[in-house]
Formats: C-alpha cells, sequence, structure tokens
C-alpha cells in the first residue's frame, strides 16, 4: 500500500468538518446535511416503516453478472471476481456472517473488497476494525483478496486489512499474469469526500496491452476510465439508491454520474462496468426498494 497522499492526509487531520463538493450543487448535498437523518429515522418511526426498513438492510442477496470482452486474454477467460462493496459493518452485527456464509456457497478465483467499511464518516468505529478484520481474515483463507479504500474510510483501515492479507490498493495496481496473458488490477484512492484518486500515478511501471480492470468506490471517475482505456469498472458507493420508490427509483444518488451507472450492469462508451447495490447501509440503516448484495462476477472471452 503506498504512503497516504496529502490530500489524503489533509483530509483526515482537519478539524473543520471537511464537506464533500461535487457538480453543479456545490456542498449542497444529503450528505453535507447530517440532520436529515434524524428526520428520516423520525419519520420512518412515525409511520411504522422503520423496522421494515432494518430487515430490508439485513437481507443480503448473491448476484451475478457476466461479462463479454473481446480482447480478455484467453486464459482469463471465466474468471471468477467475488466484489464486495459498501460493508458499513459496524451497523450491522451480523453482516460478516452473512458475507462469509455466502462466499462459501459458490466457488470464485479472487476476491475484491470495494471499500467503506465504517458506518460514519466523521469519525472511526472500532467495532468496524473488529469486525473487518475477522471477515478479511476469512476471505483470506479462502483466495487472494485485493480491496480499495472509500470516503468512509481512514488510512488507518487499509493498514488493518493489509495486516490481514489484503493487498490494499491506493492509487497503485497488481498485474496477474497467465499463460503469457496479463490482467491488471487498477486500484484507485477514494475520488469522492478526499478526492485523492490519481490514475497516472496508478498505473505507474505497468505493462503495456494489458487487460485492465479499475476499482474505484465511487463510478464517479468511469469517464477517466473510459479515455484511459480500460475495459471494466467496479464500484459501489451509490447503494444503488438504498432508500428507493418501487421500480428502484432512487431518491437520493450521492454520486455525480447518470442513473443508468447507479446501480448494476452498465456501459460507457467502450467500456463497461458494474455498480454494487452495497451489502451494507449508511446514513440510516434501512432499505427500501433496493436489496443489498454482494455479487458474483465472471469474465468472458467472446
Amino acid at each position: 500500500m503506498r504512503p497516504i497522499s496529502e490530500k489524503r492526509q489533509r483530509v483526515e487531520r482537519e478539524r473543520r468538518e471537511h464537506k464533500v463538493r461535487r457538480g453543479r450543487w456545490g456542498r449542497f448535498h444529503f450528505e453535507n446535511m447530517p440532520w436529515l437523518q434524524d428526520v428520516i429515522k423520525g419519520v420512518l418511526r412515525t409511520v411504522g416503516l422503520k423496522r421494515r426498513g432494518e430487515r430490508n438492510a439485513e437481507a443480503l442477496a448473491l448476484e451475478s453478472a457476466d461479462f463479454q470482452f473481446d480482447d480478455l486474454p484467453a486464459a482469463f477467460d471465466g474468471l471468477r471476481i467475488l466484489f464486495v462493496s459498501d460493508t458499513h459493518i459496524d451497523e450491522f452485527p451480523t453482516l460478516g456472517e452473512s458475507i462469509r456464509r455466502l462466499a462459501e456457497s459458490v466457488p470464485y478465483d479472487l476476491c475484491i473488497l470495494g471499500g467503506d467499511y465504517n458506518f460514519a464518516y466523521r469519525q472511526e468505529s472500532g467495532i468496524a476494525y473488529l469486525r473487518m478484520k475477522a471477515l478479511a481474515e476469512s476471505l483470506v483463507r479462502r483466495s487472494p483478496v485485493y480491496g480499495v479504500l472509500g470516503n468512509h474510510d481512514k488510512y488507518a483501515m487499509g493498514r488493518m486489512l493489509e495486516e490481514c492479507g489484503v493487498r490494499v490498493l491506493v492509487n497503485e495496481h497488481v498485474c496477474l499474469e497467465r499463460e503469457g496473458g496479463r490482467l491488471c488490477l487498477v486500484g484507485l484512492d477514494d475520488c469522492h469526500y478526499y478526492e485523492a484518486a490519481d490514475i497516472e500515478l496508478a498505473e505507474e511501471g505497468m505493462a503495456e496491452g494489458a487487460f485492465k480492470v479499475m476499482i474505484c468506490h465511487s463510478p464517479e471517475m468511469y469517464q477517466y476510465a473510459a479515455r484511459a482505456g480500460y475495459s471494466l469498472y467496479l464500484a459501489g458507493h451509490t447503494h444503488g439508491g438504498q432508500v428507493c420508490l418501487p421500480g428502484g427509483v432512487a431518491l437520493v444518488t450521492c454520486a455525480t454520474v447518470p442513473r443508468k451507472i447507479l446501480r448494476g450492469k452498465w456501459q460507457y462508451n467502450g467500456l463497461v462496468g458494474y455498480t454494487s447495490r452495497g451489502s451494507g447501509a449508511s446514513g440510516v440503516n434501512v432499505r427500501f426498494f433496493c436489496p443489498p448484495e454482494i455479487t458474483l462476477i465472471t469474465l468472458h472471452r467472446s
């Protein structure tokens, strides 16, 4: 894992509350108004839906997504990736066990952790460290595990995961080689809250001609990834909206991206991607019309 960047270090050490600044709305976003969380909780209690929302947030599902690529090296045809993002695990006592149980129910070749292991993003939780440690150690026993940091994660979380055997990619890459073919996993630091993502730094020393997979906590780097010649983009952060109208229409997005990129499979120019709904929840520990997930992603050569 790279040393902490100046950008991330500056935000982590700020004494004042750091504000998210994005899009034409600037700082006027849901995540900069934490008092709204109490309002939502109060409304849900009043209408009798809070407990139902909490049960929905605990109903973890295993999803699957298949992708076809003309340029995938033949040796990686059929590669299976277990993608686990947005655990926010300190708020969900049984989530680690649910993820372990689902992971053990399917075969896969490697696991990727997509960031946001902590529930709150202005303070750290010791419970999150303990639960992520137990989960990471169990996943590492089954396969290689790679990960990135999210907007809720301090750099110390990455150090702890590395001690458990997870290869945490902070603006860096790792290349997998099979029978002369190369597949490079490129992991970026958080682009949303810390604004610390750096593609050029992450690709430093990368072999030319490799099949490139971008791993970034938020899908907001999708245009940069497309221009840089990536084939696949894996992200989380949006929770698919978390609280949606019937049909999965998100009320809050928390990412400056087109709505088609908020959840599931998507395509932008020559880039394809998958945005996970996440396995936990943040802000308020409820979900409506947007169940939590971990995802088995399979790559195929066309």
